[in-house]
C-alpha cells in the first residue's frame, strides 16, 4: 500500500489525524469481531465437518478436558485435540495411555526453557533453510514457536487429518492419523506439502509421542535399531550431556554428504520405548528410505527420554567448482525428496510383551502378515555350515600387479570333501574370487578365471558338491568396476553424486579407490550374466558390498535413479536372480530385501558403543530367528575366539568359516581378502567341534522364534525359544551356579522346557 508523509503546520491538522486514527481503530475492531464472530459460527456448525483454520494456540499443552473421542478399534480408543491436533490413545484392556505429547503429570519438572521448551509441546518440528541465501544456515523451528494455526481438521472414518500451517516461515505440512486394532499410524501427505519461499530439509512429526521421564524404581529404556540392537536405558536427567543418536535408516547415500559417525547402519525402519508395564514399537512403514532415527536420551533436550522418525526431504552435498581440486561449496538439492507418504506405526504392547523381546515378537508379525516372510522348514536336524572359499585375489607389484591363488576348482573340491568327512553334513559353499584376476577384480565375471579351472572346472565342482548334497552359490559384486569389462566407462557408467562427480568407493584395506556402477545398470548386467550362472549349475548368487546392503541415489542423467527407485531395483535383482537359480544371499542387508534374501550373512552381533548406549540387545537375531539363516563374522576371524562362539550361540547364528587351499599368510598384502589364516587343514578340528555344539544347541529350533532373551547375573545370557527350550550362555571365567543349575565358564548349556535356573 502507497503512503505519504503529510506534515500539518497548524493545530486543526493535527485535530484532523486524530480524528482518522480513532475512526480507523473502531472499523478495525468492529472488523476483529466480527471475525470471531464468524468463527464461532463456523465452529458451531458442526465438528465433523472441514474448519477453515484454528487460532494460533499459545505454547502449552493441550487441554486434555478439551480432548474429544475420534475412532475406536477393538482394542483402542483414539482422542483428539482439534486446536492442536495432539492426540492421546488409551488400551482398552489395561486403561494404559499413550500420548503424542509429554505426560502432564511429570511436566511441572520440566527444566528446560526457551525455544525447546515450545518444541517438546508441539505436534511438529521442522528444519529448513533459505536457498536464496548462500550462507544461509539450517534452522529449527517448532509449530507453537512460529505460531503455527490449524486447517483443515476434519475426522475420518478411523481417525483425523489436518493441515499444520507455520504462519512465520510459510510451510504447510499435511498429516493425518489412523487408528487400527493395535496400533496407530500417522503420516504425511508429502504431495500437498507446500513451502513458500524457504526450503524444508526435516520434519519431526508427533516426536514426543511416547516419551517418558525416568521414574525411580522402574525400569525404562529407548531400544535402538544399532547393530543387533541396543538400549538407552532411562536415568536421572544429565544435563551436562548432550548426546543424541541421529543416523539414516538404511545407511548413508553415497550421492550426498554424510558425516562419518562409525556407527553401525540402521538395517531396520524400528524403534521403541519402554516405561514400566507400558511400551510401543514404531514401525516406519513408508518412505523410510528417506528417514533418519532420532533419540533424545533425558538431559540431551528435556527432561524426557524421546525417539521419532526425523523425516528427510533435502540433504547436503558438495558442488564442485573446478574439474582439478576440491574447490567447491555445499549446498542442499533443490527438488526436494517425495514419496505417496511418510508414515509410522505405533504399536501399543499388551504388559505381558512390553520389552525388548516383546517389541521384536511384534515386529515379526508385521514381517509375517504384511512382508511375506515365513518360518523356514529346515533342511534336516543338523545346523546349517557356511564354509567361503577363496579362489584368488591379487596385490600390488611393482609392474603389475601379482595374482595370489587360493583354491583351485579341484581343490575346492577336496575342501567340501574333508568338511564332510568330520561329519558337517548341512553345508554350503560360498565361491569367491572365482572370476578373472580373483577377489579384487570388479566387472566382467566371467568366464572363470582359467588358473583356477576355467568354466568346465567349475562345473566339474559343482556336480561333485551337488553329489553330496552341498549348494554352491557363486559370490560376486555388481556394484563396483575397476577392469573397465562389460563395457563399462566410468564417465558414463559411473554412479554419480547430485553435483556430478563420479563416486568412488574407497577399500579400507588398502585406500583404493574404484568407482562405483550406476545401480540400474548393475541391476542390467545381473539379468545379461544370469544364462552364465545357470549354465555353470550355480545354486544362487551371494551379493556381498553391495546389493541390499548399500543404498546410493544416482544422478548419472543415462541411469537416474532416486532411493527409492534403487531400493526397488535391489528387490527386482533378488527377485530374479531368486527365480532363476533358486537361491540368492546377501551380506549385511537391509530389511526391505527379507522377504527375498534366503541367508544374511555377516549379520551385525554387537553394537556402535555410543557412551549413552548402556547395553547392547539381540533384537536383530529376535526378529529373525526361524525367518531367515544368518551367520555373523567368520568363525576363523574372530576377535576374540571363544567369546565370538558363545555370542553366536546366544544370537541363535549359524557357524561359518573362509577357507583356503593356500597355506595361511600366502594373501598377505592382498587387496582386499587380507585375512592371513584361512588354510582349511587348519580349521577342520575346530569346525568339527564347534558345528556339535552349534547343533546341541540349535539344531533343533532351526524354525523356532526366539520368545524370551534376558540376563541372569553379569556375563550370563539366557535365550528362549518356542516350545521352552533355553540356552543360558556364561562369558565369564569362573562357573555360573544358580540352584541347581551349573553353567561352566565359558561356555553354555541347554535347559528343556520347564528348567530354570
Amino acid at each position: 500500500m502507497r503512503r505519504s508523509r503529510i506534515i500539518f503546520s497548524s493545530a486543526v491538522g493535527l485535530v484532523i489525524v486524530a480524528a482518522a486514527v480513532l475512526l480507523y481503530m473502531r472499523l478495525a475492531e468492529g472488523t476483529r469481531t466480527g471475525t470471531a464472530a464468524s468463527k464461532a459460527t463456523s465452529a458451531a456448525a458442526g465438528a465433523s465437518q472441514p474448519a477453515s483454520a484454528v487460532g494460533a494456540p499459545k505454547p502449552a499443552l493441550p487441554d486434555e478436558a478439551s480432548f474429544r473421542p475420534a475412532a475406536e478399534s477393538a482394542g483402542l480408543k483414539l482422542w483428539v485435540d482439534d486446536k492442536t491436533g495432539h492426540f492421546k490413545v488409551e488400551q482398552k484392556k489395561t486403561g494404559h495411555v499413550w500420548r503424542s505429547y509429554p505426560d502432564p503429570d511429570q511436566w511441572s519438572r520440566e527444566t528446560i526453557t526457551g525455544t525447546w521448551r515450545n518444541n517438546l509441546m508441539s505436534p511438529v518440528m521442522l528444519e529448513y533453510i533459505d536457498a536464496s541465501n548462500s550462507k544461509s544456515q539450517a534452522k529449527t523451528i517448532s509449530w507453537l514457536e512460529d505460531k503455527g494455526v490449524l486447517e483443515k481438521f476434519q475426522t475420518t472414518p478411523d481417525g483425523f487429518k489436518m493441515t499444520y500451517n507455520f504462519t512465520g516461515t510459510g510451510f504447510k505440512i499435511p498429516v493425518e492419523v489412523r487408528l487400527r486394532e493395535d496400533y496407530v499410524e500417522t503420516a504425511i501427505n508429502d504431495r500437498d506439502i507446500r513451502e513458500g519461499k524457504l526450503s524444508l530439509l526435516h520434519v519431526k512429526l508427533f516426536p514426543l509421542f511416547g516419551a517418558e521421564p525416568y521414574k525411580e524404581n522402574e525400569e525404562g529404556y529407548t531400544l535402538l535399531p544399532d547393530g543387533a540392537g541396543a538400549l538407552i536405558r532411562f536415568k536421572p536427567n544429565q544435563a551436562n550431556d548432550k548426546s543424541v543418536y541421529r543416523e539414516n535408516v538404511y545407511g548413508n547415500d553415497s550421492a550426498f554428504y554424510s558425516e562419518r559417525t562409525g556407527r553401525s547402519a540402521i538395517r531396520l525402519p524400528v524403534f521403541g520405548i519402554k516405561s514400566g508395564p507400558q511400551a510401543f514399537v514404531a514401525v516406519m512403514v513408508s518412505g523410510e528410505e528417506y528417514a533418519k532415527l532420532f533419540a533424545a536420551p533425558a538431559g540431551a533436550y528435556g527432561q524426557y527420554n524421546w525417539a521419532t522418525p526425523e523425516w528427510t526431504y533435502r540433504l547436503k552435498y558438495f558442488q564442485s567448482t573446478s574439474k582439478k581440486g576440491p574447490n567447491g561449496f555445499f549446498t542442499y538439492n533443490k527438488e526436494r525428496f517425495n514419496t505417496p507418504e511418510r508414515a509410522t506405526r505405533y504399536y501399543l504392547l499388551e504388559p505381558d510383551q512390553s520389552d525388548y523381546v516383546g517389541m521384536a515378537g511384534k515386529y515379526r508379525q508385521f514381517l509375517i502378515a504384511e512382508k511375506g516372510l515365513k518360518p523356514l522348514q529346515p533342511k534336516n536336524g543338523e545346523v546349517p555350515f557356511y564354509a567361503d572359499i577363496v579362489g584368488a585375489d591379487i596385490k600390488q607389484g611393482l609392474v603389475w600387479d601379482k595374482y595370489l591363488p587360493g583354491t583351485t576348482t579341484s581343490e575346492a573340491a577336496a575342501i567340501v570333501g574333508a568338511l564332510l568327512d568330520q561329519g558337517i553334513r548341512n553345508l554350503t559353499v560360498r565361491y569367491a574370487g572365482w572370476q578373472s584376476g580373483g577377489y579384487s577384480s570388479f566387472g566382467g565375471l566371467f568366464p572363470v578365471d582359467s588358473r583356477l579351472g576355467g568354466n568346465d572346472g567349475m562345473r566339474q565342482f559343482i556336480r561333485f558338491a551337488h553329489s553330496r548334497n552341498v549348494p554352491v552359490y557363486l559370490t560376486a559384486n555388481y556394484t563396483l568396476n575397476n577392469t573397465g569389462r562389460d563395457g563399462f566407462w566410468p564417465t558414463f557408467d559411473g554412479m554419480r553424486d547430485l553435483s556430478g562427480t563420479v563416486v568412488e568407493f574407497e577399500n579400507p584395506a588398502n585406500r583404493e579407490m574404484t568407482t562405483m556402477v550406476s545401480p540400474r545398470l548393475a541391476e542390467k548386467t545381473v539379468a545379461k550374466d544370469l544364462s552364465e550362472f545357470k549354465a555353470l549349475g550355480a545354486d544362487g548368487i551371494y551379493f556381498n558390498e553391495g546389493v541390499g546392503q548399500f543404498l546410493n541415489s544416482d544422478f548419472n542423467e543415462r541411469y537416474k535413479a532416486n532411493r527409492s527407485e534403487v531400493l526397488q531395483s535391489q528387490r527386482s535383482v533378488l527377485k530374479t536372480v531368486r527365480d532363476a537359480l533358486g537361491g540368492v544371499m546377501a551380506e549385511d542387508a537391509n530389511a526391505y530385501t527379507w522377504d527375498q534374501t534366503g541367508h544374511i550373512h555377516r549379520l551385525a552381533d554387537s553394537y556402535s558403543h555410543d557412551i549413552f548406549v548402556d547395553e547392547p540387545v539381540p533384537f536383530l537375531p529376535i526378529v529373525l530367528h526361524g525367518l531367515l539363516t544368518y551367520s555373523t563374522e567368520w568363525s576363523n576371524l574372530r576377535e576374540q575366539n571363544r567369546a565370538g562362539f558363545l555370542r553366536s550361540i546366544e544370537l541363535g547364528a549359524y557357524p561359518a568359516y573362509v577357507l583356503t587351499n593356500a597355506p595361511s599368510g600366502s594373501m598377505k598384502g592382498a587387496f582386499s581378502i587380507w585375512y592371513y589364516s584361512m588354510d582349511y587343514r587348519d580349521w577342520l578340528s575346530q569346525a568339527a567341534a564347534e558345528y556339535k555344539r552349534f547343533n546341541e544347541a540349535l539344531g533343533d529350533v532351526q524354525d523356532r522364534a526366539i520368545v524370551g532373551h534376558r540376563t541372569l547375573a553379569p556375563g550370563v545370557k539366557e535365550t528362549e525359544y518356542a516350545g521352552g527350550k533355553k540356552i543360558v550362555v556364561n562369558y565369564n571365567a569362573e562357573p555360573f551356579v544358580h540352584g541347581d543349575v551349573r553353567v561352566p565358564a565359558q561356555d553354555f548349556i541347554v535347559l528343556k522346557g520347564g528348567s530354570a535356573p
